[in-house]
């Protein structure tokens, strides 16, 4: 599939899956060696003993913060609905990534977005508000063969362009019947 056309599937996505602009997180996790388990990325979300139980992606956590986690091909995959856990916790991305390569796309209602990229334990390449010309980082090119597919910054696609690229670089998707349906999710407790 070519890029404009992963870019019109995500954009459908998005404006049928209205919810999901008021605020997501969309991370994949792909391991560098041995596969890793939903078990697995449980434990580094949550912590030793992680709980996973179903829950409707599309109605959200409404008790318990959750976040949902599906495996996806060669990669596990987290959806948080409101964008607070995977993308903002401090050290998180970095504990996620070790031995694994991990993208992040995330935006909230407040208007903040970025694109992000570790590899075995390092943030590498942070793209703040989805803008190709901001991109920082302790390498802030490993991105550079995805990243001038990227529209000016706060144009419409910029979302679903962002989504795009993660879905070439990791073979992951995200699509309606996965948002429709009960699905895995990690409960949390405090996050740390």
């Amino acid at each position: 599939m070519s890029i404009n056309e992963l870019v019109q599937d995500y954009q459908r996505l998005l404006d049928t899956a209205q919810w999901l602009e008021v605020g997501m997180s969309w991370t994949v996790i792909q391991s560098l060696g041995e596969p890793m388990s939903v078990a697995d990325v449980a434990e580094r979300v949550a912590g030793p003993g992680a709980e996973v139980r179903l829950l409707d992606v599309a109605e959200g956590p409404l008790v318990d913060p959750a976040v949902h986690i599906a495996d996806c091909g060669p990669s596990i995959m987290l959806l948080d609905h409101i964008a607070e856990v995977v993308s903002w916790v401090p050290g998180i991305m970095d504990r996620l990534s070790v031995g694994a390569r991990l993208w992040n796309v995330c935006w909230h209602v407040n208007g903040g977005s970025r694109l992000v990229y570790a590899v075995d334990g390092r943030v590498l390449t942070e793209v703040p508000a989805l803008d190709r010309d901001l991109a920082y980082g302790i390498d802030p090119h490993a991105l550079d063969h995805v990243l001038h597919l990227l529209p000016d910054a706060y144009t419409l696609l910029s979302k679903a362009t962002a989504m795009a690229i993660i879905e070439m670089e990791s073979g992951a998707y995200l699509d309606l019947e996965w948002l429709e349906g009960e699905q895995m999710a990690v409960i949390l407790g405090r996050v740390n």
